[in-house]
């Protein structure tokens, strides 16, 4: 089975994946390639849109889209792998997608990697008074799902002072509620961590091995969400590795506020405040 990547919209070709080798590909047919660009804008449209039904509804039309496409694809590379059979890129994003019916998996271009949490304490995106607080209440057995829907009644709970502005924060993050999220994957992920603190000894390893927790509460877990969680989990904490400085409960708790507050952080305008005209 093959794995088609296309860059830049298709438009220069591709390349081609197989079993005896790689090889560059010419420009697909220009109408297919413009339904796999009206497929990756409807993607990132279905990510922007906040009624949950209407995201659903458009996500159902997007996943047969999808397969029609892939369809094309294959009658001009052949096979398509199932699970990853077709890698697409254009200037506004990209999406993967095979020929297994599964719904296609948007990424954003250029990419967004996630930044340290020194940079977030220092952008003020977050308050080291936050992460105090979520390493001393992990210590004392919080209930993870309480210290977002209640952050005041768990730290009264546990005997433990919650400062002002932890408990500001942890009340502004649409954690307790992930309906409130407007990326799916995000959704996914603050969903899946609330099943995981439910189980307790899940949660430890949540942050780590997420695949390998959805298996054990049997759950699916999209890849984009298991990606994008190993990612957070990899931020940096002065330099070191969060891990070093915090249990494992504290880790798993910091890695859904890191990944919900990038989310936010991104959709966070640029305002120019110089006084200077530009134009």
């Amino acid at each position: 089975m093959a794995k088609v990547i296309l860059f830049g919209g298709g438009d220069g070709g591709g390349l081609i994946i197989t079993a005896d080798g790689i090889r560059p590909i010419p420009p697909f047919d220009p109408g297919l390639r413009r339904q796999l660009r009206s497929l990756s804008a409807l993607l990132r449209a279905e990510r922007e849109i906040p009624a949950a039904e209407t995201r659903r509804q458009l996500g159902g039309l997007v996943n047969k889209l999808a397969n029609l496409a892939v369809g094309q694809a294959e009658g001009a590379a052949g096979e398509l792998d199932a699970e990853l059979g077709l890698i697409y890129q254009d200037e506004d994003g990209g999406f993967t997608c095979g020929s297994s019916g599964k719904p296609p998996v948007r990424f954003p271009w250029p990419p967004q990697p996630l930044g340290g949490l020194d940079q977030l304490l220092g952008r003020g995106e977050l308050g080291p008074e936050l992460l105090s607080f979520v390493g001393s209440a992990a210590a004392a057995g919080a209930r993870p799902s309480e210290l977002f829907s209640d952050p005041a009644g768990e730290a009264a709970r546990l005997g433990l002072e919650l400062p002002e502005r932890a408990e500001a924060e942890l009340r502004a993050l649409p954690i307790a509620e992930p309906d409130k999220l407007s990326d799916p994957v995000d959704r996914e992920i603050v969903e899946f961590f609330h099943k995981a603190a439910a189980d307790g000894e899940q949660l430890q390893s949540w942050a780590t091995r997420p695949f390998e927790v959805a298996r054990a509460l049997d759950l699916e877990l999209s890849r984009e969400a298991g990606e994008r969680i190993l990612a957070a989990s990899g931020v940096r904490f002065g330099g070191r590795d969060p891990g070093a400085v915090m249990s494992p409960a504290a880790v798993a708790i910091v890695v859904v506020i890191v990944i919900v507050v990038w989310d936010r952080e991104r959709r966070i305008p640029v305002l120019d405040r110089s006084g200077v005209d530009k134009f």
